[in-house]
């Protein structure tokens, strides 16, 4: 067997295939090669962790910016009511103190 140095998936269809072809024509691997193939296991392992993580995150991202989307929306009507009379008067508020 030798190692496919491309995506996660590219090197998992290439060992599937190679499995596949081995249960129909029977093979085997020497201590070498399995142990070879177990490194290349724990590699593939610790790339689809890594993977997972990052999706994770930014599912966590996305879910915060949605977040803050709605509640941004929802102050400014909240402010926009305070702001507007029921009468239809907008009523600003005087920073200059009487001052102009």
């Amino acid at each position: 067997m030798r190692h496919l140095d491309t995506t996660l998936s590219d090197t998992l269809a290439h060992y599937a295939l190679q499995f596949e072809d081995c249960s129909h024509t029977g093979c085997s691997l020497s201590a070498e090669e399995t142990i070879k193939f177990v490194r290349q296991l724990k590699g593939m392992r610790r790339l689809a962790r890594a993977m997972e993580e990052e999706v994770a995150i930014h599912r966590i991202t996305e879910a915060s910016n949605a977040q803050r989307s709605v509640l941004e929306q929802e102050a400014g009507r909240k402010l926009a009511q305070i702001i507007t009379d029921p009468e239809g008067k907008v009523v600003r508020p005087d920073f200059t103190g009487g001052r102009r």
